[in-house]
């Protein structure tokens, strides 16, 4: 079998994974008390990680070696560029763009691919035995990619190169055929995997075809033409699917345009019906799956629409939170399965966890007021002023975007009673893309027990600067 060779290589790569010690991360977040009918394990809380994506991999694989049924990944593409998110502020549209992450490597290809490889040898170990993994790569790359792939995965292993077609919306070359497609690798871990013959994963009948349907008593019907010694022939073909299984040119999945609901502001998002094809032919309902570079949390809101269960991290804080924020907010986005409705239901139980949580928690420079309104055992928080750390460096750009101290204000959260655990987001009110508006004073709370408690205000405000205040509050 043909490999390749660069700098830094790693040659024996069968104990990797054990040469590594696990860097543990600790629960930043709680959201329990949301929908929890979903586990197939008793316990089971769906995962958000912030952090490297190596050592939380490597820290993974104690408890989910050989658990994870599906991986998909979207990595860096090796462009030497860098990719936006918008920051938005406000209520009335005003956004300015931030760099979610570099897509420059300081010794070119050679560690493009010494950081692949690692990563796709963890994810070998963490998948399941008829487990599946599809790698989102375009031109730059990916023949590269399907060399290592090969040499990990086997040969035998290797399905289908799926090639998403869409239309390259402001192309301006004319050196060059216009490039206006990303490719799929899909791989599996053996000859043994699943593969779903599912309706809702076909694609739609061509325009000719869909002309030519017409119905009779037993159903929906084409006619099939030909001829025989000049005299023509036909015969009915009855359709029992609304389509055609999917071929590996899948040009049937739109991108993402800015005015569409699933617009999340990150500039490699994906669309969710380009994961619902993949998620429902290589899994079943509460599988596990994972992506490893979550990004906006395509993956895991169709898996949370799916019923699977899932495992996201990023680096990225920012890319957390649009991620967390997706979630929570996922009882209005669309259908997965019948797009023109709204999903309609609140999401599964999940935490958040990092692998360093110093960096941005407990900003003791900053300034949060509230009112405090509290009628025997009911408590109502009413935000009344936010300021930014005093050493916080604002850009001119966003600070004549400001007009009210809300603008500042991407999240906050209550949690009723800190303790010395996680912050319990018991109650919580935040902006998306397309619902700008903040709720500045919380729903009342009802103590059922008399006591004194420790009542906690978080903010996160629009550069992920994470700032929490506590008040003693007594029933």
């Amino acid at each position: 079998m043909v490999n390749l060779k660069w700098n830094g290589k790693l040659e024996k790569e069968e104990n990797y994974s054990k040469m590594h010690g696990t860097t543990p991360f600790s629960i930043l977040d709680l959201y329990p008390t949301i929908r929890s009918d979903l586990e197939s394990e008793e316990s089971w809380q769906n995962l958000l990680i912030w952090g490297e994506n190596k050592a939380i991999m490597n820290s993974l694989l104690e408890q989910f070696s050989n658990k994870i049924s599906l991986i998909y990944i979207d990595p860096p593409f090796g462009t030497g560029g860098e990719f936006n998110y918008k920051i938005q502020i406000g209520e009335d549209g005003k956004f300015v763009d931030e760099i979610a992450y570099s897509d420059k490597w300081k010794k070119g290809l050679d560690s493009y691919l010494s950081f692949i490889q690692e990563r796709l040898i963890l994810m070998r170990d963490l998948l399941t035995t008829n487990g599946s993994i599809y790698v989102h790569l375009d031109w730059h790359i990916s023949h590269y990619v399907k060399l290592i792939m090969d040499d990990i995965f086997g040969i035998n292993n290797f399905r289908n190169e799926i090639i998403w077609a869409y239309p390259a919306a402001s192309a301006k070359t004319r050196r060059f055929f216009i490039r206006s497609y990303d490719t799929i690798l899909f791989y599996t871990k053996s000859s043994e995997y699943v593969f779903n013959d599912d309706p809702n994963i076909y694609m739609e009948y061509s325009n000719r075809v869909k002309n030519a349907l017409k119905k009779d008593e037993e159903g929906t019907f084409y006619y099939r033409g030909g001829s025989h010694n000049g005299k023509k022939l036909s015969r009915k073909v009855y359709v029992k699917q609304e389509g055609t299984f999917p071929r590996d040119v899948w040009n049937d999945v739109p991108y993402i345009r800015a005015n569409i609901n699933e617009y999340q502001g990150f500039s490699t998002q994906k669309p969710e019906r380009l994961l619902k094809r993949i998620i429902l032919a290589s899994t079943n309902e509460k599988d596990l799956l994972a992506d490893f570079f979550c990004g906006s949390g395509t993956t895991l809101s169709v898996a949370e629409k799916l019923g699977r269960r899932w495992i996201g991290c990023d680096s990225n804080f920012h890319a957390i939170h649009i991620s967390k924020k997706r979630i929570l907010n996922i009882n209005s986005s669309n259908d997965i399965l019948k797009w023109k409705l709204k999903y309609g239901k609140s999401p599964h139980s999940f935490n958040i966890s990092g692998l360093n949580k110093t960096e941005i928690l407990n900003e003791k420079t900053s300034t949060l007021k509230v009112d405090l309104q509290q009628d025997d055992n009911i408590v109502t928080v009413e935000l009344s002023n936010y300021l930014l750390p005093k050493n916080k460096i604002i850009p001119s750009k966003i600070k004549g975007k400001i007009k009210v101290f809300s603008d500042w204000i991407d999240y906050w959260a209550i949690d009723y009673d800190k303790q010395d655990k996680p912050f319990n987001n018991m109650w919580f009110s935040f902006r998306t893309p397309k619902k700008r508006k903040l709720k500045l004073k919380s729903e009342p709370f009802l103590y059922e027990k008399p006591g004194v408690y420790n009542l906690s205000v978080k903010i996160i405000d629009i550069f992920g600067i994470e700032f929490v205040k506590s008040y003693r509050i007594k029933v």
